[in-house]
């Protein structure tokens, strides 16, 4: 508040003009990787981690045998993984689509972190910044580089900050769970994804081998494979009811396998959605979770976008589409392209030169083709030449269908 009487430092239009005076961002020369152009350079630390647990899980898949029990386990365990990704990381802290309990927030903050996929701060940041620059070269991961960059390399080769743009995190830094796990997150992730699982397999099943190498390594490459989809096939393969100005799909087979991310179409619409699978039969696991811990109380204020918007949605790309589908059809000649005829002309073309003609709403046709393979005999339809046939072709006589 200033004292009555003192003018501002800057008008509002003034303080516009210095934003639009701004320079534009303009993306630098990057080098080139297999004919890619990549930002940076390989980000030894994640690409270290990242490659060695593929090798791992790989060799386990090769050499090492996997228990039942193990099996079950490393199962379970990795939907509980992948569910803390999907309502935490994603649709708590990086739409806030919802509001959790504290508790919750503690339980989603810790086994969060059991996939190695980074701390809160740093997948929300990433997340954030691909949906304000999706599928532009500020977008960290994204597919236009490549199926492969957006799957995968996107992790391997970092980008520099001020080539991604700014994602305001205020919020996060803001909030004593997400900035505790920030913290402590090598600690909790080395707990979660790795020593955790081997324990419990270990000591409560007698597996400490298949623990380590199926329960914790391999669980954790599948939850990053599986996470990665939404990057990769999630914008490749799949339908768009509601927006096509960007790549993001809708893809029931990449839902069930990510636990409900697969409806990425509808998701990049209406992000601030607590549901991505909007239909009451899409497979959203994590939306009947979060459904199921806000009638437990642990969750609240579950954000819907309203209905009747996300129909205009899909009515606007079902129109859309129809038009792109009228296109590909020939509708002959147009219509400011026919030639024109007085009653006069008409007359005549039919009584001196024995032109098959008749009208039907303003339009000339010639029937002359099509006499014989008129359904209701040659004589009913010769009975019309040289007239305007109009009423009869529309219930006069019979109430003709769409073919006719």
């Amino acid at each position: 508040l200033m004292p009555v009487g003192e003018p501002p430092e800057k008008t509002a239009e003034e303080a516009s003009d210095e934003v639009l005076k701004k320079p534009v961002y303009k993306p630098k020369a990057v080098p080139k990787i297999n004919g890619k152009s990549i930002h940076s350079r390989w980000y030894w630390p994640f690409a270290i981690g990242i490659l060695s647990a593929e090798a791992v899980a790989l060799y386990a898949v090769l050499f090492v045998k996997l228990n039942m029990r193990t099996g079950i386990f490393m199962m379970l365990y990795g939907i509980l993984s992948g569910l803390c990704i999907t309502a935490g990381y994603h649709r708590l802290w990086a739409h806030r689509a919802y509001k959790a309990s504290r508790p919750l927030e503690v339980f989603l903050a810790v086994f969060g972190a059991s996939s190695i996929q980074g701390s809160i701060i740093w997948w929300v940041q990433n997340h954030r910044l691909h949906h304000r620059y999706t599928d532009t070269e500020r977008d960290p991961y994204n597919i236009k580089r490549g199926f492969w960059y957006a799957h995968h390399g996107w992790i391997l080769f970092r980008r520099r900050e001020e080539d991604l743009g700014y994602a305001d995190m205020t919020d996060l830094h803001a909030n004593p769970v997400v900035v505790w796990q920030y913290k402590y997150y090598f600690f909790i992730c080395g707990f979660t994804s790795l020593v955790l699982p081997t324990l419990v397999c270990g000591y409560f099943l007698g597996d400490w081998v298949g623990g380590f190498f199926w329960g914790a390594v391999a669980r954790l490459v599948g939850v990053q494979q599986v996470t990665f989809c939404v990057n990769s096939v999630a914008h490749t393969f799949g339908t768009q009811p509601y927006s096509d100005e960007q790549t993001p799909r809708d893809n029931w087979i990449t839902g069930i396998i990510t636990l409900g991310e697969g409806y990425h179409n509808f998701h990049h619409a209406f992000p601030n959605d607590y549901r991505n699978g909007v239909r009451w039969y899409d497979v959203d696991i994590t939306k009947w979770m979060l459904w199921s811990l806000e009638q437990l109380g642990l969750a609240s204020n579950l954000k819907r976008f309203p209905r009747n918007e996300i129909m205009k949605g899909r009515a606007a790309m079902k129109l859309k589409n129809a038009e792109k589908f009228a296109k590909r059809i020939n509708y002959g000649t147009p219509i400011d392209e026919l030639p024109m005829f007085t009653a006069s002309e008409f007359v005549a073309e039919v009584r001196e030169h024995g032109k098959k003609w008749l009208v039907i709403e303003g339009f000339i046709y010639n029937i002359e083709e099509f006499v014989k393979l008129h359904p209701g005999g040659p004589k009913l339809i010769l009975s019309g030449i040289g007239k305007d046939m109009t009423n009869a072709f529309n219930g006069g006589v019979y109430n003709h269908h769409y073919s006719a």
